[in-house]
């Protein structure tokens, strides 16, 4: 399957986007920027900004809904 492929399925339809708030567990993060294969977002809990793979992020968090 092609990495795009691979990429979309993983993606579904919620793909961040600056702005948007994203969750895991107890951990809220607010999306800072993304590029093609990284995301970088700001740490709500404690201030912090990490940036890593795109494919990492969305398997790790969801998408808050509002």
């Amino acid at each position: 399957m092609p990495l795009a492929a691979q990429r979309q399925k993983l993606l579904g339809a919620e793909r961040p986007y600056p702005g948007q708030l994203w969750r895991r567990d107890d951990l809220q993060v607010l999306v800072v920027a993304v590029g093609p294969s990284t995301v970088t977002y700001d740490n709500l809990s404690d201030d912090g900004r990490t940036t890593e793979s795109l494919d990492a992020f969305v398997g790790a968090f969801r998408r808050a809904k509002r």
